[in-house]
């Protein structure tokens, strides 16, 4: 199969610059995600709030550490993938005057603008909220600059991509905060507003995600043959394969788990832990798997 050729085939530099790239989508849905939630959620206790906080930091300087490391990445791979290559001063220059330098810049500059949210850990500031969103839309941005969405139509493919990113940055970013929020053993009261909250934004959110995603990858292949010919069409599948597979973890959360929860069901919570911890697995692999179709793959084949 294509998607198998993809695979065999790849370099130890290539395979270091997927993980690479799946760190950096990681760390950028988190520390964004991370500000949507803190929205989402202004009635968050002081505690949760630290701890959103942390987790949102924590993204953020791991996603700046690992864009910058996937510069000279890059370099190397032009180079033919050596560390002489990554370490060139000509080659380092043509990346960042590039599409990935845009990126880069942007990238940095997002993620340090997100941090602003949390210079007021005690009310929600206008102004650290502006800078933080404006954060969330440079990182947003970012991700158009390289990939398959520069090609025609790009302003259709952009506006899909981010929607998606969006939709995306905050379900990823809520799992951590809920997992911790549904272990602790006071104020269940609280908590079970926050996850039935949760449930209902994660509806609209979820509709929104699977509509870009799948518009955008319609027009990206150009039709059903190469997305079942095609190494770039076969990952996408198994893609939308694991998003359903995550898609039903949800909604078990939602229809099943949490009104357990309400309920006082005292095996809820590690039920709702144990779920949410498989969502986070299931995000892993979707993350490899996009960093796959973005570094080795195209839709054209």
């Amino acid at each position: 199969m294509a998607w198998w050729f993809s695979v065999n085939s790849l370099d130890v530099w290539t395979v270091a610059m997927i993980l690479v790239a799946a760190g950096v989508y990681l760390s950028a849905l988190v520390a964004t995600g991370a500000v949507l939630f803190r929205l989402a959620f202004p009635q968050l206790p002081e505690h949760d709030r630290r701890h959103v906080a942390r987790m949102g930091v924590l993204a953020v300087w791991a996603g700046i550490i690992l864009i910058l490391f996937q510069w000279p990445l890059e370099a190397g791979y032009l180079g033919g993938g050596n560390i002489a290559a990554a370490t060139n001063p000509m080659l380092l220059g043509i990346v960042f005057e590039g599409a990935s330098g845009t990126r880069l810049i942007l990238v940095v500059t997002g993620l340090l603008l997100v941090q602003a949210i949390q210079l007021n850990n005690l009310t929600l500031s206008k102004t650290a909220n502006s800078l933080s969103l404006v954060g969330v839309l440079l990182v947003m941005l970012a991700f158009v600059q390289v990939g398959h969405t520069v090609n025609t139509p790009r302003l259709v493919l952009a506006g899909l991509l981010i929607i998606h990113l969006m939709a995306a940055a905050f379900w990823v970013a809520s799992l951590w905060p809920l997992f911790h929020l549904v272990g602790q053993h006071y104020n269940h009261g609280n908590t079970a507003r926050i996850l039935t909250r949760f449930g209902q934004l994660a509806m609209g959110g979820v509709g929104v995600l699977v509509l870009a995603g799948v518009t955008l990858a319609t027009l990206l292949t150009g039709g059903l043959t190469p997305l079942l010919t095609t190494a770039y069409g076969q990952f996408l599948i198994g893609k939308v394969l694991i998003v359903a597979v995550l898609l039903l973890f949800a909604a078990a959360n939602k229809w099943r788990l949490v009104p357990a929860f309400e309920s006082g069901d005292a095996t809820a919570p590690r039920r709702l832990q144990r779920s949410i911890a498989l969502e986070v697995v299931l995000v892993v692999v979707i993350l490899l798997i996009t960093a796959v179709l973005t570094r080795v793959t195209s839709p054209n084949g």
